[in-house]
């Protein structure tokens, strides 16, 4: 852009190209100023500075009303789409059509919500958005996801996630609790689970990071207690396949523990004593508020988990 160009743009009124689009439709002053409901001394001293800033006459008096100038025909089609443009971007986006869209959304989660949703958002994205598509990727900690939502890498990010940014907004997914899964006919478990047994027994955790310490254990060391971790899987799945085949336990969430279980030959048990219920949050940008497509997916993913 020329020096020239840009201080004209700054002389431009959105007003005087109003003014001139109603002229040019209408060929007389008066008119125009009563559709505007402007004064005509308005309308005439607007045309006068657009006359100024164009650098050239516009409209010519004839005694049948105003004929424009041939700058004038140019630029009247330029003048309507600016106009046009401008009125659909200050009306905000069009509204989601899943049956029609093609946009591929990009989601971050743990391996508990992942194992949860993908295939039931598989079968929503079938039914109702057949041309989008759906990327479910690891969340990699709030740090990493909180960057690739402000960069728009990342449609969601979801998981648990208590130092929320100021240009991030969280909605409340769901709550759960834990359980208790073991293989069919475990020899410690013909009588039930109590907390001396829980505390006796071998435990697989689950861990992305490889970690033999987890949520559990934090709590069950505020009371003065501790488990027996002898191992640690990056995945909930992997770790019931394993349980499956050993006298190992897990200690999963509930609807996890309910979903799967079965698939594994699996028993679930409930605690022995109540652990923080396991909060699980849907976060997206300050700047998709806006964005009905992410307004679709998050009212589904809620309706899919209740």
């Amino acid at each position: 852009m020329t020096d020239i160009n840009e201080t004209k743009l700054r002389q431009i009124d959105f007003s005087l190209l109003l003014i001139f689009q109603e002229v040019y439709r209408s060929r007389r002053l008066t008119s125009a100023a009563e559709k505007m409901r402007l004064s005509q001394p308005a309308v005439s001293h607007a045309l006068g500075r657009l006359r100024q800033i164009i650098g050239d006459p516009l409209f010519v008096r004839r005694p049948e009303g105003l004929k424009p100038t041939a700058r004038a025909d140019e630029l009247a089609p330029r003048v309507d789409a600016i106009i046009r443009l401008t009125d659909e971007t200050l009306q905000g986006p069009e509204p989601f059509i899943p049956a029609t869209s093609r946009r591929l959304f990009r989601i971050s989660a743990n391996d508990f919500v992942g194992s949860l949703l993908t295939e039931p958002l598989i079968s929503l994205f079938t039914l109702e958005a057949p041309s989008a598509r759906l990327a479910l990727s690891f969340a990699g900690g709030p740090t990493q996801a909180f960057r690739k939502l402000r960069e728009s890498d990342l449609d969601l990010a979801i998981g648990r996630f208590p130092d929320l940014p100021d240009d991030c907004l969280a909605t409340r997914l769901f709550e759960d609790t834990y359980q208790v899964v073991a293989r069919a006919g475990h020899p410690r478990l013909a009588g039930g689970l109590n907390l001396e047994i829980y505390l006796d027994l071998r435990h697989l955790i689950v861990s992305f990071a490889g970690d033999l310490v987890g949520t559990i254990d934090e709590y069950l060391t505020r009371q003065g207690l501790a488990r027996k971790v002898v191992a640690s899987s990056p995945m909930f799945l992997s770790a019931f396949a394993a349980v499956a085949k050993s006298d190992l336990i897990v200690t999963a969430p509930s609807r996890l523990a309910k979903r799967f279980a079965l698939n594994f030959g699996l028993q679930t048990l409930e605690l022995p004593f109540t652990p923080d219920t396991v909060l699980m949050d849907v976060v997206r940008a300050q700047h998709s508020t806006s964005d009905h497509a992410i307004d679709w997916l998050v009212e589904n993913m809620t309706a899919l988990l209740q």
